[in-house]
């Protein structure tokens, strides 16, 4: 009987071993094209803002450090919380840590870009009145400003002596730094040297616009800069609070990471606190 039932339940568990191996095979094959398409996007697109910042780094090296660093932080999370939610929370969070850095430091680019706009203006305007043409004014502002003008300036430059045309340098700028001040600085420059006017003159009404018009926007910025620290705060609170009473009294907190209600309340905290930093956000958001 026994050796019946072995030899009738044989094919079988050879049909589920077989299945099973293909399974793994094609999760395997899966997984691995997901990995390598993953990679791809990450390293291009990563490159793609690094070099819009001007930052020359691997970004090979930084898909490796950064799943490193990720795995790392999401273990540590695991094994310190014993919860799967938060350690999967840190992996998200973790994850798009990149992307929100990348894109700080392009604003951070761009702002600086802003705030030199008006002596770039003025040096271009001083090389013009000097009797140099708008090659030679725009190497001389190059040489005599600080980055990140320098850099878009000589890139602007390169362009040109290999071939680039003055519209299509300009254009490339303005894609480059896709702010009001530089589509201005680009449209004065080309209809400058299209119509040959007082582009010196064009130039410095434009540096004393902008210059009025940053010196406006600071002022804001310091009378909303209150609003903007209340936002902080009210993100930061309910995050802070929490540790602290999971640090004073973890049991009865519990219940806020091993139920589903304590991740619907969490849900909705998180939801409405979204939606008060984005109202607060646009109320002190004053366009000028």
């Amino acid at each position: 009987m026994n050796e019946l039932r072995w030899a009738d339940l044989w094919p079988v568990l050879c049909a589920v071993f077989a299945g099973a191996s293909a399974a793994l095979a094609l999760g395997t094959l899966l997984a691995r094209r997901y990995a390598r398409a993953h990679r791809e996007r990450f390293e291009r697109a990563v490159a793609a803002r690094m070099r819009e910042s001007f930052l020359f780094i691997d970004a090979a090296r930084l898909f490796v450090l950064q799943h490193v660093l990720a795995i790392a932080v999401t273990a540590g999370v695991w094994v310190a919380s014993g919860q799967w939610q938060a350690a999967l929370v840190a992996a998200l969070a973790f994850g798009a840590l990149p992307g929100l850095v990348l894109r700080g430091l392009r604003r951070r680019r761009l702002e600086a870009f802003r705030q030199q706009m008006p002596d770039l203006l003025m040096l271009v305007a001083g090389g013009l009145r000097a009797g140099s043409g708008l090659g030679q004014a725009l190497a001389q502002a190059g040489t005599e400003i600080e980055p990140p003008a320098r850099q878009e300036l000589g890139l602007l430059l390169r362009e040109q002596r290999l071939g680039v045309g003055l519209d299509q340098a300009l254009g490339s700028l303005a894609r480059r730094m896709p702010i009001e001040e530089t589509i201005l600085f680009a449209s004065a420059l080309r209809i400058g040297a299209e119509t040959g006017g007082g582009m010196a003159r064009t130039l410095e009404s434009l540096a004393e616009t902008t210059r009025r018009k940053l010196a406006i926007e600071g002022k804001i910025r310091a009378l909303t800069a209150q609003g903007r620290l209340q936002a902080w705060i009210m993100g930061a609170l309910p995050v802070v609070l929490a540790a602290l009473l999971f640090a004073i009294d973890p049991i009865a907190m519990r219940a806020l990471v091993d139920t589903w209600q304590g991740w619907t309340v969490c849900a909705v905290v998180v939801v409405l606190q979204g939606i008060g930093m984005a109202l607060i956000r646009r109320i002190v958001a004053i366009d000028v």
